[in-house]
């Protein structure tokens, strides 16, 4: 980054003033970023505060190491501008430009430097909290060597825990595992034994859940805790269900004279001789006769005009048997829930009980144990104490993602902020947070708007009780102040799109965004744009199971069709031939770099629709999330690492002779390949004669002879720059998006040999455990495709 400071306006300039706490509501677009970043130049500027006493929390890796480059590239070029140029850029701050702010100015990347860690303490709040508990070990009962788990690490400490309960014999939790199976994929056995081993507040303190659970889960649906297969079939009674309504039907049944009308007059009868605990099984006879197959009365327009009360007491039989339906579902959920929750908290426990014999501590207990230690421990007031002479400025970045536990640490630290001995005097101590209601979306990690509210009015509350208590004090102290602002000017999104916003909201309503009231508008640039949404494209109608089995191929042949109608929009966008007229500065036609599509989850509807805009020659930068076992070039490159861990391994080593880094044509593949049978392939094609497998061999016999003494990511090196030159074949081939994924695998192995000794088998299982289909709650989320 250049480092150039731009001048505030408006809100902004009131948000980066250093004396004011701040919540700060700001869309994409609108320059929340620049307004921290000011904020936090602002705060270095103010005479007394010293740059270790500033605190910025950021949701994201990415976001901290963003705010801190912004402000370390501004302080170093402070140090050399003149005094014309400084004095600009401190007014475009709203900071005073008298030479003695200037001289403090140009110090400020020297004392940022000095700070301890060697910089400002701009962390995650994840980070942030591995730094609490590092600080203080003991105090947090922290096993020693505790570290945080990398994702891989999770992935196969899951299956580790899973594996071992499976083949234990604990019959009931192997039960729950095949009853959860039966209705549910291993996808989302996985996702869910995640989630509870993740939700140690469920299980344990104050209201936890317990065995046996089935009587609370049957509290939670409405369902009397002691019910049993009698509660459901109790409304099938002659006393409580409808017989007096088909005894009265039964007659106009028997002389209507159709095949409607003669399976009723053949089932009424039978019903009612039934006892009440035999009707069960023959309730779904209902709906070949009273009923439609979705459970709504069937139309019997000539009896009913015989008996004009028909219709009525169709009604009343169908909500008969709804409620039947209905209560057989509830016990039917609440058997599942049950046995859920049960194999759940056997789970967390053997989970917990992992974690602790290995050292290993994942993101939920980082924030738990952090928040344990700041509020409810015999530590706790010393621990607060230490940290309140620690930060005096406390900055929220994306608040909107921080859950209820986080806002506990938050609030911890700013404690003493309003009150007693930490707001003693003229010290200036301040929370500035800045978030956007609408971008809370990750509800899976208790995140939510109400969530935002409310920290916000607790905080709020605080300060107002400090200034309503002042008049008390005797001693002269600063009077914290409280600035609510919204940064509504949004400089990256065009007007049209943010119209689109605004009527949205307008039409959902302020209240399902968990808002007490309407939010402000937003304004984005006088320009053009579009929004365009898109009528899902359903499957086709009368097609057998099996025609639409071959219709879809790897996707339904819905989701293609719409595939191909997005991209086929998009291309005649970009080829003038339905032209879309654009003006920023000048008039021009849309061009690739200006459409986004945006997706409901990161499925493979978001890569057909990637495949058919190649396919029409739009240049399209693909998915904005790289799931890193699925890019060509990525398979390429594991081919060749398994072939060298096992060569015996006949369906890599024919995936590595096809790929660029062989360079075989299927051709090759089919005259060379073939052999007697049982006879592996690497023992087939070493006492080969052709010249053509001859220097295939040859080849590989260089890449098995360094498995045996590289490490798996000195290999991939080898592979790429070395003399297979696997770069320049596989970005020859699937051109230099190829780079990207391929840069992310070298990047793989070398976290891979961060944390553990180094082996090429290891490398491939740790490899196949994090790229399976093993994807975290995040990956459901939307994502967007860039054009």
């Amino acid at each position: 980054m250049s480092g150039a400071v731009f001048p505030l306006q408006n809100n902004q300039l009131g948000a980066a003033n250093p004396r004011d706490n701040v919540w700060l509501s700001a869309s994409a677009g609108t320059g929340k970023t620049q307004v921290l970043s000011a904020r936090v130049l602002r705060l270095l500027l103010t005479p007394g505060v010293d740059p270790s006493q500033v605190l910025c929390l950021t949701f994201t890796k990415a976001g901290a190491a963003e705010m801190a480059t912004r402000i370390n590239s501004v302080l170093a070029r402070w140090v050399r501008l003149d005094a014309g140029a400084l004095g600009k850029e401190l007014k475009f701050l709203g900071a005073p430009i008298d030479p003695a702010t200037q001289a403090h100015a140009r110090t400020l990347f020297a004392s940022v430097l000095d700070c301890p860690g060697g910089g400002l303490r701009i962390d995650t709040i994840h980070a942030f909290s591995q730094w609490l508990l590092a600080n203080f070990p003991e105090e947090a009962d922290l096993p020693p060597g505790a570290r945080p788990m990398e994702d891989r690490e999770r992935e196969l400490l899951a299956r580790d825990v899973l594996s071992e309960m499976l083949s234990e014999g604990d019959e009931s939790f192997a039960q729950g595992v095949a009853d959860f199976a039966k209705t549910k994929d291993v996808e989302s056995l996985r996702r869910w034994l995640m989630r509870c081993a993740s939700r140690a507040d469920v299980w344990e303190g104050k209201g936890a859940w317990q065995s046996p659970m089935d009587s609370r889960v049957k509290s939670m649906l409405g369902v009397p805790s002691d019910a049993v297969e009698a509660w459901v079939s109790e409304v099938l009674h002659p006393d409580i269900f409808p017989d007096h309504q088909l005894a009265a039907m039964l007659p106009l049944m028997q002389q209507w004279g159709t095949k409607g009308g003669d399976a009723c007059a053949e089932f009424y009868p039978i019903w009612l001789a039934l006892e009440p605990q035999d009707r069960g099984p023959q309730v779904a006879r209902f709906y070949e006769t009273a009923l439609t197959k979705t459970g709504t009365p069937r139309k019997m327009a000539k009896p009913a005009k015989t008996d004009p009360q028909l219709p009525e007491r169709l009604e009343e039989i169908a909500s008969a048997v709804a409620l039947y339906e209905e209560r057989l579902a509830l016990l039917e959920l609440s058997d599942f829930l049950s046995n859920a929750f049960e194999m759940g908290r056997k789970f967390w426990a053997r989970w917990e009980e992992a974690k602790l014999r290995e050292g290993y501590l994942d993101f939920d207990d980082l924030i738990r144990r952090a928040a344990a230690l700041l509020g409810n421990t015999d530590a706790s007031a010393w621990i607060r104490y230490k940290l309140d002479r620690s930060f005096d400025h406390i900055l929220i970045d994306e608040a909107q993602d921080t859950n209820a536990s986080q806002w506990d640490i938050v609030f911890a630290l700013i404690d003493d902020f309003f009150s007693g001995d930490g707001a003693r005097g003229d010290k200036i101590r301040t929370i500035f947070t800045v978030g956007d209601y609408k971008q809370a979306i990750f509800g899976f990690q208790g995140t939510s708007p109400e969530n935002f509210e409310s920290a916000k009015d607790k905080v709020k509350a605080r300060i107002d009780a400090a200034r309503a208590n002042a008049h008390e004090l005797r001693d002269e102290r600063h009077l914290p102040t409280w600035n609510e602002l919204d940064l509504g000017r949004s400089f990256r999104t065009a007007l049209p799109v943010l119209d689109f916003v605004n009527r949205a909201m307008d039409a959902i309503g302020h209240s399902e965004f968990g808002l007490s009231k309407p939010s402000e508008p937003h304004v984005g640039d006088d320009r053009a744009g579009l929004v365009a949404l898109w009528e899902p494209v359903t499957p086709l109608s009368g097609a057998s199971d099996e025609e639409d089995e071959k219709e879809r191929g790897w996707l339904p042949a819905h989701d293609t069709q719409l595939a191909e109608r997005i991209a086929e929009q998009v291309r005649r966008w970009v080829s003038d031939e339905e032209p879309f007229v654009l003006e920023k500065g000048e008039r021009r036609h849309a061009r690739e770099g200006d459409i986004m599509v945006l997706v409901r989850k990161r499925r493979d509807l978001a890569a057909q629709v990637v495949a058919k805009l190649h396919a029409k020659g739009v240049a399209v930068a693909g998915v904005d999330r790289l799931r890193l076992g699925a890019p060509l070039a990525v398979k390429d490159l594991m081919a060749a690492l398994r072939f060298a861990s096992q060569p015996l391994d006949d369906l890599s080593l024919a995936n590595l002779l096809v790929s660029p880094l062989i360079g075989w044509t299927q051709d090759e593949l089919l005259e060379y390949v073939p052999r007697a049978k049982g006879r592996r392939l690497w023992d087939h094609l070493r006492h080969h004669e052709a010249a053509r497998v001859v220097e295939t061999t040859d080849k590989l016999k260089t890449l098995l002879a360094r498995a045996d003494f590289e490490t798996p990511q000195a290999l991939l090196a080898w592979l790429l720059t070395g003399p297979w030159a696997a770069r320049r074949a596989l970005v020859a081939r699937l051109g230099r998006e190829a780079n990207d994924p391929i840069d992310e695998l070298l990047n793989s192995a070398f976290a891979y040999q961060s944390a553990y000794t180094p082996s090429l088998v290891g490398f491939i299982e740790w490899f196949d455990v994090g790229t399976a289909d093993l994807k975290r709650d995040a990956d459901d989320a939307g994502g967007q495709v860039r054009v």
